[in-house]
């Protein structure tokens, strides 16, 4: 921490200060006593150890899995050595690159990795000193010029691939094993250009310039509908918790008394006082299982966070006793199946993709047509205790909103919820008709990223 702080010209608690404030500006919530209670534990963290510092920040400021990755990679901006371009004849011996990696990808090596890292980046990377850049294009360079995924997919098809010789890591790996040890060496290998990249440019610009060009929404935060393949694999992980939390929330809303009194147990509690004092049995309640119906607009941006959803509530469809979901564009088809043999939403989304392409649910949005034929599918079969989830932004293309639609079937069901990916502010604009179904909903919420979707099953308990 000293020469980290020495190379900036910074003090140990500046630094500190400084690491917070850029965790509160990604959206870590830490209050004025949490940062207090951090500069305490800095004071009597063992700096001597490799992770004392470390330990000490998480423990104090990290109340959350979710926020684990920002506080790792903020940390290592600004408590790594700071470490420009090695001077020449420092680095040692010029590698020879395709064989280095090829050796980092079947051994393992962490040393080599790290001395593979300075010399691709050394060799692939045409710094600018002062740039106002992320690294993305540095990283992007070195890794093509390494051709990481060519070296490593040739090591695959290799008859004795890992093995290197008698008594040498992944000898006796199964092939799905080696596949996955390779994979996660290859990904070690980027850790390193992508940590030499950021050092380079925190030496250079230094860890609060780097931050900023760096920062990025907490993953509960991220627009669903916009986010990038590696983003919905972070959201993906993040809606494990979610799920738990729906399930608890599903089996307690089971739990309803309904208070009946039980008479022919009542009257025998009581005939031996001749029913001075009356003496009350309740019947014991009965829990029933909810029925859950699913309605889901799949055109445009919206497909994507109402597939998320709709996978996630898939996955525990054993809490329910019916549940059946629907797709539409501007017909409606029953998608229950497809749903219910998938549990990754990235397979779902590809899934959905070709139902719905086979089906020809239609290219335009028609959300009166889509209701009418909803409730001719389920409306018979609405009682009070079925749930049901519409997701969708409201936006009918002009086309009439059937609204009484709407109407019948939340007077057959005990609750009908409307998650739209849209902010209120954007409701009634345009052609959306948000207005004409919000009456006939129990709530009508926002929702387009794990946080807001968090608070509508808060709200449900």
């Amino acid at each position: 921490m000293t020469s980290v702080a020495q190379a900036s010209g910074l003090s140990p608690v500046e630094r500190i200060h400084r690491f917070i404030d850029e965790l509160r500006a990604r959206g870590v919530p830490i209050s004025m006593v949490e940062r207090l209670d951090a500069m305490r534990a800095a004071q009597v963290a063992e700096l001597d150890q490799a992770d004392g510092l470390r330990t000490a920040l998480r423990c104090t400021l990290v109340k959350s899995p979710d926020h684990l990755s920002v506080f790792e990679e903020v940390y290592e901006l600004y408590f790594s050595p700071v470490r420009g371009r090695p001077a020449p004849g420092q680095a040692g011996p010029p590698l020879d690159l395709r064989q280095a990696v090829t050796a980092v990808l079947r051994d393992g090596s962490p040393g080599l990795a790290r001395r593979v890292a300075e010399q691709a980046v050394g060799e692939f990377v045409q710094f600018e000193a002062g740039r106002p850049v992320a690294g993305v294009m540095y990283e992007r360079a070195t890794l093509a010029g390494l051709r990481l995924e060519e070296l490593a997919a040739g090591l695959l098809a290799e008859p004795a691939a890992g093995s290197g010789g008698s008594g040498a890591p992944g000898q006796h790996l199964l092939p799905g094993l080696q596949q996955a040890e390779v994979a996660r060496r290859a990904g070690y290998l980027k850790s390193q250009v992508r940590r030499v990249i950021r050092e380079l440019l925190v030496a250079d610009r230094g860890a609060d310039a780097v931050a900023k060009t760096l920062r990025r929404p907490l993953t509960a935060d991220l627009d669903i509908s916009t986010a990038s393949r590696e983003e919905l694999r972070d959201i993906q992980r993040a809606m494990i918790p979610i799920q738990h939390k729906l399930a608890t929330t599903v089996m307690r809303k089971r739990r309803h008394h309904a208070d009946l009194i039980d008479v022919r147990a009542t009257l025998r509690a009581s005939m031996a006082t001749g029913a001075v004092p009356l003496r009350i049995v309740h019947r014991a309640p009965r829990p029933t299982k909810p029925q859950l119906y699913v309605l889901a607009d799949m055109s445009g941006s919206v497909a994507t966070f109402a597939t998320f959803t709709v996978t996630l509530v898939s996955a525990l469809s054993q809490l329910f006793s019916r549940l059946r979901s629907f797709a539409f564009i501007r017909d409606a088809a029953e998608v229950t199946d497809v749903f219910r043999n998938v549990r990754d939403p990235e397979q779902a989304m590809t899934a959905i993709r070709d139902f719905v392409t086979a089906g020809e649910l239609g290219d335009y949005t028609d959300y009166g047509r889509a209701l009418r034929q909803f409730h001719g599918a389920v409306g018979a079969e609405l009682e009070r205790r079925a749930t049901v989830l519409i997701f969708g932004d409201a936006r009918g293309n002009y086309l009439p909103a059937q609204e009484a639609t709407l109407a019948r079937i939340a007077r057959r069901a005990g609750s009908v919820y409307w998650l739209n990916p849209e902010p209120p502010a954007r409701w009634n604009t345009g052609d959306s008709v948000m207005g004409a179904y919000e009456p006939h909903c129990t709530a009508a919420v926002t929702c387009r990223t794990l946080s807001d979707l968090r608070r509508f099953i808060e709200q449900l308990g």
